[in-house]
């Protein structure tokens, strides 16, 4: 018998023993209710056994993630954030960052750089993909705290390096975030400290070349951006030019990452007067685009810049360009989007801008009144961008001299204005002269006067309103006449 018992195969051993589970004394002949599938798995075939056999799957599930360590399940979380944000999902990408920085704390502990730099990681999500300034300061500020009070020593040349990196990528978050929150100043100094870090992380054994100007380009990147805030053009321009050098070197002269440079270089040349050296940027630009077949956004973003570039010389031969260009952006974008998505619709009102300052009322009202249902759908009665367009309907009117359609439109942005912003608010207060203006002109006055004493002669006589009652007896009378 004991023979024959070690000759079985194991899973028959197990299917034996699950059968005895099941099967009461004296049901030995019965046939076993676990089947087995054609692959040897075991099938359990009634409602008992399957909730034991799921059962054991799961705790069995559970045990084995239990006793996973916590770095190795930092490392999986890590590289999930990664995929979540390549992939555009904010969400679990932002659950993930959240969930390494509490796995680098049971890891490593609360002072070691490690949990530094899931802080860090934590503050670029927060600035890159919810793009909230105050969050990712706070993060950067914390692991700011955490490297100054660590004093471990590195354990190897290779973590050394990794340290480095960590405070570049903290000096530089913090810099970006600064720069959101409009603290210029200490924007600058951190921006200044990354770079003192990445000449460290030069000197380094094996570090390739290729990643310290992708390092030195989004830095000097940041810093011409903050220039432009401090409208310091010149700077901007030369840190724009190097950015734009060290692009082309690692991507190629024709790479779709100049064009965003090119934008930000033809922003600052024009910022300069330079008008001309901008429009020629831009051009270059929209030809790199044309040949790497970019989307329908990219296309219309490098067009809209060509459009306000033309729009803003102030040349009256520029203006046939820039409506020409603000035609192909909103192309571009009703394409790509629709015509009622929210990006379609603010190039809208630019072009209708445009229109308005070229002095082309009519098509600008035309375009202004077709876009009107879709904003009061897309953003709702009391939104800035419903507001933007009694603005702009007032503006329009009051050009044409009808102040009496102007005082109208300005009226319904007041109200909007004022439930958005409050009374005090300085554009709700700008406008609240303007319809006081209006209100004192002889057309408008005319018609407050007229809704305000004729309003009780133009009401219906009170018994024409009020139906004839029976009287008692059957006779119908007007008991008001």
């Amino acid at each position: 018998m004991n023979s024959t018992l070690s000759d079985q195969d194991p899973e028959e051993d197990l299917e034996s023993e699950d059968s005895s589970r099941i099967f009461s004394a004296g049901e030995d002949s019965q046939l076993c209710d676990t089947g087995r599938s054609s692959e040897g798995a075991i099938t359990p075939n009634t409602p008992n056994e399957r909730l034991r056999f799921g059962r054991r799957y799961r705790n069995g599930s559970n045990e084995a993630a239990i006793m996973i360590p916590p770095e190795e399940k930092l490392a999986q979380s890590e590289q999930r954030a990664r995929i979540h944000a390549a992939s555009q999902e904010d969400v679990p990408a932002m659950q993930e960052l959240i969930r390494c920085v509490a796995l680098a704390r049971i890891s490593f502990g609360d002072l070691d750089w490690k949990v530094a730099r899931a802080h860090v990681n934590l503050a670029e999500g927060y600035l890159q993909i919810k793009g909230q300034s105050p969050q990712a300061k706070l993060h950067c500020e914390k692991a700011k705290e955490i490297m100054y009070s660590n004093t471990r020593h590195p354990v190897s040349e290779e973590e050394r390096k990794d340290i480095l990196r960590c405070l570049i990528a903290m000096f530089l978050t913090l810099g970006k975030a600064m720069v959101g929150l409009q603290n210029l100043k200490e924007a600058e100094q951190n921006l200044l400290k990354s770079e003192k870090v990445v000449d460290e992380l030069r000197q380094a054994e094996e570090v390739p070349l290729e990643e310290i100007r992708r390092i030195n380009a989004e830095i000097t990147l940041t810093l011409g951006r903050l220039y432009m805030k401090e409208n310091k053009a010149v700077e901007a321009v030369v840190c724009f030019e190097k950015v734009l050098q060290m692009v082309k070197v690692d991507k190629g002269e024709n790479s779709i990452e100049c064009v965003s440079i090119y934008r930000d270089l033809a922003a600052a040349e024009r910022a300069r007067g330079a008008h001309d050296t901008s429009t020629q940027l831009l051009m270059e630009a929209h030809s790199i685009v044309l040949t790497n077949a970019a989307s329908g956004e990219e296309e219309g973003q490098i067009t809209h810049a060509l459009a306000e570039a033309y729009a803003s010389t102030g040349r009256a031969e520029d203006h046939y360009e820039a409506e020409k260009f603000y035609k192909q952006t909103l192309q571009c974008y009703q394409t790509a989007l629709g015509a009622e998505h929210a990006t379609s619709l603010s190039i809208l009102d630019d072009y209708c801008r445009f229109l308005i300052l070229t002095k082309n009322y009519a098509t600008a009202s035309r375009l202004l009144h077709e876009s009107l249902p879709a904003k009061l759908s897309t953003f709702g009665d009391f939104s800035v961008e419903v507001e933007e367009t009694y603005h702009l309907f007032g503006g329009i009117e009051l050009a044409e001299g009808h102040q009496k359609a102007a005082y109208k439109m300005f009226k319904k942005c007041l109200g909007i204005q004022t439930f958005l912003y409050g009374s005090q608010h300085k554009k709700t207060r700008a406008t609240q002269e303007t319809v006081k203006l209006l209100s004192k002109s002889p057309e408008v006055a005319a018609e407050e006067v007229k809704t305000g004493v004729d309003h009780l002669k133009q009401r219906p006589v009170f018994c024409a309103v009020v139906p004839k009652h029976t009287m008692s007896g059957g006779t119908k009378a007007n008991i008001y006449s």
